[in-house]
């Protein structure tokens, strides 16, 4: 049972089953478009939200309200919502951070690929409580809690099987399969020509990102994940997942990423199975930077 996993992560873990059977359930009645404004500039190139992306949000609000939860929930959709909690929520107050869904625009085209729905739980003190991301596809789920950094299958409407993360041992750039944000015009040209340099050395690029990068990491299907100028909430659900999982996570200058809680917040940042791939790719951006200089 989830709740062996503690009171915050058993509560992520039922919020991700029940996205996940909404999101499936919905099918084509989720690629409806229900608003063309975001809250806030953090996306202001991207604005649509589809019928999936909102349900999933509400359903997730809905729950968190209905455990009398206290605290501010920082998602894609809803921007900043406050949780008041009630009699009988749990003592602590939290931030709930989400990605609701993570795939859209693959989603309104019908390609079954890289759909996901994402949260973290993190305390006033800033530290996670705990990470996850459900595979809408695969009905997995990738988690991190003050433990560790797991992965398991959905089935039944249980989470099974579950197994710890290991990343993989890749140390060299030749060997690398790496992964960074490429399928959108804004985020394509920029990352493309700002790293060429570095990508030009790796073996592979797998050209998605968000919450979803930092489980391929964790679980060693990826071996770096570099974000550029990513937002807040397409970082914070799936960090912690792989920093439990021994994955090293700096920014470009090599310092740590913490969170804090501030949606307008972009990231760039380097997340590596081992350390010596991480020290080679961070001085690849060095040397992209001086020569930019």
């Amino acid at each position: 049972m989830a709740e062996k996993y503690g009171y915050w992560t058993a509560l992520g873990i039922e919020c991700i089953i029940e996205g996940l059977d909404l999101i499936n359930e919905l099918g084509g009645r989720g690629r409806e478009v229900v608003s063309s404004e975001r809250e806030g500039g953090y996306r202001y190139w991207d604005p649509e939200t589809l019928k999936v992306d909102k349900a999933t949000e509400d359903l997730f609000i809905r729950k968190l309200r209905d455990r009398g939860v206290r605290g501010k929930v920082l998602s894609e959709e809803a921007g900043e919502v406050e949780l008041t909690g009630s009699d009988g929520g749990p003592d602590e107050a939290i931030y709930f951070v989400t990605d609701p869904f993570d795939g859209s625009l693959l989603y309104k085209r019908r390609i079954p690929a890289f759909w996901y729905t994402s949260l973290a739980i993190y305390g006033m003190d800033c530290l996670p409580r705990c990470a996850m991301v459900g595979d809408c596809i695969e009905w997995s789920i990738d988690f991190a809690n003050e433990e560790g950094s797991f992965s398991g299958k959905v089935r039944d409407g249980q989470l099974v099987d579950v197994t710890e993360n290991k990343p993989s041992e890749t140390t060299e750039l030749s060997e690398a399969f790496v992964e960074s944000y490429l399928m959108k015009p804004h985020y394509l040209y920029p990352t493309a020509v700002e790293f060429e340099a570095l990508f030009r050395k790796v073996k592979f690029i797998l050209p998605n990102g968000g919450p979803g990068a930092f489980a391929d990491v964790a679980r060693g299907k990826i071996d770096v994940y570099v974000a550029f100028r990513q937002p807040f909430v397409d970082v914070i659900p799936g960090l912690a997942i792989a920093q439990k999982a021994g994955a090293i996570v700096t920014t470009f200058d090599g310092e740590p990423v913490t969170f804090e809680p501030n949606i307008e917040q972009r990231y760039d940042l380097v997340c590596s199975a081992t350390s010596a791939l991480h020290e080679k790719v961070l001085a690849e951006i060095q040397q992209i930077r001086e020569g930019a200089s």
